[in-house]
């Protein structure tokens, strides 16, 4: 099994709306699903082909998006690496001045005083660093009839708010499949999209580019010793069923002695609108992102079992999994330092691009225009226009003008006020 890096930068202000979302305010998630990554590239597609709303009845539309290929969520992209949701076993001391220890429920510790950690982290060795991500609110009229919105305000007053991304940050995702569906679909698309996603993309909203990276493997599980701690990347739908019974049919090709040792975990509700057909889907009931559980066997883990369970991870538990749900990865339960996270370097500008020094000339020279209008302007103000009243007498300030060039308003010759003499304007 294969991987592909999907990129996604922020152009604009986006919002990826939450499920929990309230009336008056829209939240947005700190993440982008994997359903609306796979949204970016379907859509793509079925413009370029022009399949409309027909592109079910599209074979090679089916393979790609109904078939082997798995759009994971992506999460926000740091100087040490891409953050995921953070397990919901690892807990921080109440007091971090104190102590900045985060220790994992898994390690049978007392932690007494600690508490949950949440949101997202990224881990860098035995370092553990919460990664914020960039939100703003904005305020919106409502106008909802036609008539308001040509009078450009609401009659009722209504209002609503919308939680965004902030622009110019970027997340990482990728795209999980067999080698040959993997190629398929880098040759299907360009190197880099530019795509609108979530809340109002057809207005101010959702501006993003995507870059679709190499094809390289999925990493190789190291060996352990007892037992297999997994967490999920992200949420896992489960129906009517339990979280035990999910996973437990999911790993039960490895071998029939493996059982739960072990959950934390936390639950919620998915429930998506897709709009091509401009319907919602059924809510269904999932367990959190960031759930971890044990997995214990009887026999030990060997190298090929782990290389299995490494494949159903990235291959994904329970249903939808074309969408990214039920996706999967190893964890190690140890005790972590909380460190602040470092901001990216920015380079020193060495030279300018070429339509930067255009742009910045027109700036120029339009600032150029502008200054000799307000010079003019304040000539007027100094020079002429006290002469538009003398000795009681109004002037034009045509004839005023003229008389200050040196000319006379009805024959057009200039006045020789030097040398005595008239001639003919040219």
């Amino acid at each position: 099994m294969e991987q592909v890096k999907i990129t996604i930068t922020v152009k604009s202000p986006t919002l990826i709306a939450s499920s929990s979302t309230a009336g008056v305010l829209t939240a947005t998630r700190g993440s982008i699903d994997g359903r609306i990554l796979r949204g970016v590239f379907a859509s793509h597609f079925i413009k370029s082909h022009n399949l409309g709303k027909e592109a079910h009845k599209n074979q090679e539309f089916m393979d790609l998006f109904y078939g082997d290929l798995r759009f994971v969520s992506a999460y926000k992209d740091t100087v040490k690496g891409t953050s995921f949701p953070a397990p919901l076993s690892l807990q921080k001391n109440k007091h971090p001045k104190d102590n900045d220890s985060v220790i994992d429920l898994f390690t049978g510790k007392d932690l007494v005083g600690f508490k949950g950690l949440k949101g997202f982290i990224v881990q860098d060795g035995t370092n553990c660093s919460p990664v914020q991500i960039e939100t703003a609110i904005r305020l919106h009229m409502s106008r909802s009839s036609e008539k308001e919105r040509i009078q450009g305000r609401s009659k009722e007053g209504n209002i609503f708010n919308y939680e965004f991304l902030e622009p110019n940050q970027v997340f990482v995702g990728i795209v999980v499949g067999p080698k040959t569906a993997l190629e398929t679909f880098v040759h299907q698309f360009p190197k880099l999209l530019d795509c609108y996603i979530g809340r109002s993309r057809y207005t101010e909203y959702g501006h993003c580019e995507v870059e679709i990276g190499e094809i390289t493997s999925i990493p190789t599980p190291e060996s352990v010793k007892d037992s297999v701690y997994v967490r999920l990347h992200t949420p896992l739908l489960l129906g009517n069923e339990s979280i035990s019974n999910v996973i437990g049919d999911a790993v039960q090709e490895i071998g029939s002695d493996i059982s739960i040792g072990g959950i934390h975990a936390s639950y919620q509700e998915e429930q998506n609108f897709n709009s091509i057909w401009g319907v919602r889907s059924s809510s269904e009931f999932a367990a959190s992102a960031g759930s971890v559980i044990k997995l214990v066997k009887e026999a030990g883990w060997t190298q090929e079992d782990l290389d299995k369970l490494q494949h159903i991870l990235y291959n994904g538990m329970g249903s939808r999994v074309q969408e990214g749900y039920g996706q999967g990865r190893f964890w190690t339960p140890d005790e972590f330092k909380m460190v602040k996270l470092e901001k990216p370097k920015i380079a020193g500008v060495t030279s300018l691009h070429q339509s930067t020094k255009e742009l910045t000339r027109k700036i120029l020279e339009k600032q150029v225009i502008l200054n000799a209008r307000l010079r003019a302007a304040n000539d007027v103000d100094t020079y002429i226009k006290p002469r538009f009243n003398v000795g009681g007498q109004a002037k034009h300030f045509t004839t005023v003008l003229l008389f200050e060039l040196g000319m006379e308003r009805k024959s057009g010759y200039k006045i020789g006020r030097f040398c005595g003499q008239n001639t003919k304007r040219r």
